[in-house]
């Protein structure tokens, strides 16, 4: 006996497959769109945490402005970043005196994967930026 199916139900499984697998590329471009983002965004942690910390163990505020930033171009250029593509700024405010804040920015902007592809805009700039103070047992400048 044949079984009986509702006329709209009838080939219903090929597009339903066919969308599914559309959508699960979409969501597997989309994931790994966020890849060079994390990563771009680790590293401008990273080289603005070294530069505060820098910063402020620093005895000479211009002096110390000078290898803080030389400091976080090291640490965003470092091999182990893999940020290829990514663009960086970095800002750094020197502490005026004995136990005042420093404070360390570096603004990136991350590649965007599949561009092309997805027709996606680039992104915008972020900023990742540490206050730190100057220790005054060590920074001893009238």
């Amino acid at each position: 006996m044949k079984a009986w199916h509702p006329k709209h139900e009838r080939g219903q499984a090929l597009p339903e497959t066919a969308l599914f697998a559309i959508l699960a590329i979409l969501m597997a471009f989309g994931l790994l769109s966020w890849i060079p983002v994390h990563r771009t965004r680790t590293a401008a942690t990273a080289a603005a945490y070294a530069c505060s910390q820098f910063l402020s163990q620093s005895p000479d505020p211009t002096r110390a402005q000078r290898n803080a930033v030389n400091l976080a171009w090291k640490t965003l250029n470092a091999d182990w970043s893999a940020t290829r593509g990514a663009s960086y700024r970095v800002q750094v405010s020197p502490p005026a005196g004995p136990g005042l804040p420093g404070r360390c920015l570096v603004s990136f902007q991350a590649p965007t994967l599949f561009n092309g592809l997805l027709g996606l805009g680039t992104g915008g700039w972020e900023s990742e930026w540490f206050i730190s103070r100057s220790e005054t047992c060590k920074a001893r400048w009238q």
